[in-house]
């Protein structure tokens, strides 16, 4: 079987061709061709850049090779491209590529010690935090470039504040694809996706935004219309509620009552 690889176009064309940063994410919408152009990006930076090692990672090898490996296998010729499972190693155009998964924060361990030239992360936001930290120690060549495609998460997960949002500061390239950015899906298949999903379900998968979604109280909240500054006046009676999560995350609010209308405010939030 092989896989009918279509010229890249649009936004996958576009980051293909970009100058890399040391550090480039790949994030948004389902099918949104995201994968495909990080792929080709990486074949290519291995096979004409690698001179130290490369290191691909996922939750397990088991899905770094559904996801990723096996499409590359179905995209190339199998003289250029060898898995050894048992080993944990790839050859790809002659360069020795580390294959590695990353399912706790132990995982870590794996990579203490080496010294890494490119890497490349399929679905980071499921990747533990502590192997992240880990691998950006280990990009230590010259020139080191981490790749990293993620679906979105939650607005607080440490990608989306320390990476996206700090992308500027850390100079990072950061790309954000929806649906729409991939030229080869049927419109009636865009369009039937479109109309399975709603509200917050939506904005995650077709629109590739990070909103929460799981376990969520009040799915019509929306940041940008319920959060407004703080009107003048005094609080009083402050008062700090707290839902404690051992398994999911602990919550801290802040709230007060406003002399001036008696009205309650949330006034700060610690996720």
């Amino acid at each position: 079987m092989s896989l009918k690889l279509q010229k890249p176009q649009g936004k996958g064309k576009a980051f293909i061709l970009a100058p890399p940063a040391r550090i480039n994410i790949l994030h948004g919408s389902v099918r949104s061709s995201k994968t495909i152009s990080s792929i080709i990006k990486w074949i290519h930076l291995v096979k004409n850049e690698a001179t130290a090692e490369c290191l691909m990672v996922g939750k397990t090898e088991r899905t770094l090779m559904r996801n990723i490996i096996n499409p590359m296998q179905e995209m190339l010729p199998s003289s250029v491209i060898h898995v050894n499972k048992g080993s944990g190693e790839m050859i790809l155009y002659g360069k020795r590529v580390y294959l590695a998964g990353a399912n706790d924060a132990r995982s870590e361990s794996k990579i203490r010690g080496q010294t890494l030239q490119y890497a490349y992360v399929d679905e980071g936001t499921i990747i533990p935090e502590e192997f992240m930290k880990m691998l950006q120690t280990r990009l230590s060549e010259p020139n080191a470039q981490l790749y990293v495609t993620t679906n979105p998460d939650s607005p607080y997960h440490w990608m989306k504040k320390e990476i996206i949002d700090a992308a500027d500061l850390i100079k990072a390239n950061v790309w954000h694809f929806t649906l729409d950015d991939n030229p080869y899906l049927s419109p009636d298949y865009i369009e039937a996706l479109k109309r399975e999903f709603t509200g917050l379900w939506y904005q995650r998968y077709i629109e590739g935004l990070w909103v929460l979604a799981e376990g969520v109280v009040y799915p019509m909240w929306d940041e940008s219309k319920h959060v407004r500054p703080a009107p003048p006046g005094d609080m009083e009676n402050i008062i700090i509620s707290v839902d404690y999560g051992v398994t999911n995350p602990s919550v801290f609010l802040m709230g007060g009552i406003h002399k001036p209308t008696g009205n309650t405010h949330v006034m700060k939030e610690l996720y």
